[in-house]
């Protein structure tokens, strides 16, 4: 992540630097702005879904995304663009792992959530292919990337077990892992490409946009169980661990491994009361790597004309 978070900054430098010198031979009258509407597909790369990488995340759990821009054009090939947008993450370790030695463990800790993500976002748009002339010059195709600040809201939620109710609760005031963290971050976001010129006013863009976090929290799972609890009759408890929740019969090939590994845990009266390494106190929850959350979608703008300054006749 550093080193592309260094290369980003490099390109978006030199192009703003490069843009700066052709500043003098860009007429300022041919400057416009553009306002439009985006439909878009949200993934999310952590604990839940952590995918092959965070380029190609795990797309069985895709959610729908939102949102509206306007966009200034300040220079040939760089542009300043602010966006609102809303959608939803979801995350699943029954959906997401299968049964391999590396996924095991994320079946038998049986955690899910979905994640409603409002987010304000500015960033600088760079053109490969600039335009000097009025906006009906433009190239017909333009790639581009774009690398800014995003702040976003977000409330990470699970359905409780049927005991509770069955309904979504949001976990950061029950503090599952004992610890309480922020609805409220920032984020990078950075990403590319391609803009297609409809018609003198209109664009079509495809664009594929990162979101790097300084959060773990996108899913409520960080690092470790810290509480035992009783989770038949405390909510926090019910939603922290959920790796016996259903009784075996909920995953009789996951729970079969289990026991042939002897992790399976029984009190003196036989009931099964947790599984090794996975579900005690101290047991690790999470990875404490930070999450992504990554937005794919088209972008229709419409570009408003730039006032016609009549010339003045003396």
């Amino acid at each position: 992540m550093k080193k592309l978070s260094q290369l980003g900054l490099l390109l978006f430098l030199i192009s703003f630097f490069a843009e700066s010198s052709f500043a003098q031979e860009f007429n300022k009258k041919n400057r416009y702005y553009s306002v439009g509407v985006t439909l878009n597909a949200m993934n999310y790369v952590g604990e839940l879904d952590p995918g092959p990488s965070f380029v190609r995340p795990g797309l069985k759990l895709t959610r729908p995304n939102f949102g509206v821009e306007a966009l200034a054009r300040l220079y040939p090939r760089v542009s300043v663009r602010g966006a609102v947008s809303y959608g939803r993450i979801k995350g699943s370790d029954d959906k997401s792992a299968n049964y391999s030695d590396k996924n095991l463990f994320r079946r038998a800790r049986n955690l899910s959530m979905r994640n409603d993500i409002l987010e304000v976002k500015v960033d600088a748009v760079i053109d490969l292919i600039g335009h000097r002339g009025k906006y009906v010059r433009r190239a017909d195709i333009t790639p581009y990337g774009f690398i800014g600040l995003a702040y976003f809201h977000h409330n990470p939620k699970a359905q409780s077990p049927d005991a509770f109710g069955g309904k979504y609760v949001a976990l950061q005031p029950l503090q599952t892992e004992g610890k309480s963290y922020s609805l409220n971050q920032i984020a990078i976001p950075f990403g590319i490409g391609v803009r297609y010129k409809l018609s003198k006013q209109l664009d079509l863009a495809f664009e594929l946009g990162w979101r790097y976090t300084f959060t773990d929290y996108l899913d409520d799972v960080s690092g470790n169980y810290v509480y035992k609890g009783d989770p038949e009759t405390e909510l926090a408890a019910a939603m922290a661990n959920r790796t016996l929740e259903g009784g075996i019969d909920r995953d009789p090939q996951l729970f079969a491994r289990l026991a042939a590994e002897e992790r399976l845990q029984y009190d003196t009266n036989g009931k099964l009361v947790g599984i090794r390494g996975v579900s005690n106190v101290g047991d690790q929850r999470g990875d404490k790597n930070k999450d992504w959350y990554i937005v794919t979608g088209f972008h229709l703008t419409y570009i408003i004309p730039p006032k016609i300054v009549c010339p003045k006749f003396r």
